[in-house]
């Protein structure tokens, strides 16, 4: 038992202790090598013993992790500076968050490309602009008596011709601008915006005052303001585009913030990283009042 602690001693002296490396020199003499005293060697026999080379254990730690590269990794690829810092577990989470929120927002993207061309076909097929100025030049005097309509030239021919289709070149816009203009009066608060725009699409599915192109309407009722249930169906199929972007413009704002976070992250990992534990053992050959005898050496260090 006794012969174990002082063996255990030994071993760890030099975690007290510091020094420099110590040299062996061996005599050939056994009694002298394994038995003596560092006194018993003479002096003449120790300086022709050649230098032993011990062999050493030593790991191969990695070198420190720089944070610059680690938030710079991870600002570009999320994980990726969690990984050179080796937090595997970091990495993946951040990893994960990049690849589904790019997933999903792709996938509402589409959704909301595919909603958009549905409503869009619809108000091709059953909203004209140009039954909406012949309601509203029929009707504007009943909502302002002092417009005088000859004032307006809505059509080019007038009346159009059952040729005047899509972007229908015989609708004079400005014109019709002018008239929705000169309306005042509640409900007439913006005017319609060309054909294809994505204003013009909104439009129509959103306010009231344009609801008679559509072409479930009766063009001789003059109120607008309670239009038939192909509006609202429109609406509805409008409102889902938007609401398929807004998710997907949702998971671009997570995205970015991804980005940030893990770079932030990834800086501080390689920072605790590089104030991480290290260890380095070896063995040595140590002088003893019996002569010269293995042990093993353990440098630790933590950096704060």
């Amino acid at each position: 038992m006794r012969y174990k602690i002082f063996i255990m001693i030994l071993i760890f002296t030099t975690l007290v202790t510091a020094g420099e490396k110590q040299q062996l020199y061996l005599t050939g003499n056994p009694k002298v090598d394994f038995f003596g005293s560092p006194k018993s060697v003479p002096n003449e026999l120790i300086s022709q013993q050649p230098n032993l080379n011990l062999q050493e254990f030593e790991p191969n730690p990695d070198g420190e992790k720089s944070p610059w590269i680690a938030g710079l990794l991870s600002l570009a690829v999320p994980g990726a500076g969690e990984f050179y810092s080796k937090s595997y577990v970091k990495a993946g989470i951040f990893f994960g968050v990049e690849v589904g929120s790019w997933i999903t927002a792709l996938v509402y993207d589409k959704k909301g490309n595919d909603q958009t061309t549905l409503f869009k076909n619809y108000a091709n097929e059953h909203y004209s602009p140009v039954r909406y100025a012949e309601w509203l030049r029929n009707n504007a005097k009943y909502y302002n008596n002092t417009l005088n309509m000859d004032n307006y030239k809505l059509f080019n021919p007038d009346p159009p011709d059952d040729n005047c289709k899509p972007p229908y070149p015989c609708l004079n816009w400005a014109e019709l601008n002018k008239l929705e203009n000169d309306m005042n009066t509640e409900g007439f608060t913006h005017k319609l915006e060309y054909f294809g725009e994505q204003q013009y699409y909104e439009l129509i599915g959103k306010y009231r005052q344009f609801s008679k192109g559509w072409d479930s309407e009766d063009p001789n009722e003059a109120d607008y303001m309670t239009p038939n249930q192909q509006y609202y169906d429109y609406f509805a199929m409008f409102n889902q585009a938007d609401k398929y972007y807004k998710v997907a413009d949702a998971f671009v704002s997570v995205i970015i913030v991804n980005h940030i976070l893990s770079a932030l992250d990834a800086a501080w990992t390689a920072t605790r990283y590089n104030k991480a534990l290290h260890a380095s053992v070896r063995m040595e050959m140590y002088k003893t009042p019996y002569g010269y005898l293995p042990g093993a050496r353990a440098d630790f260090q933590y950096s704060f």
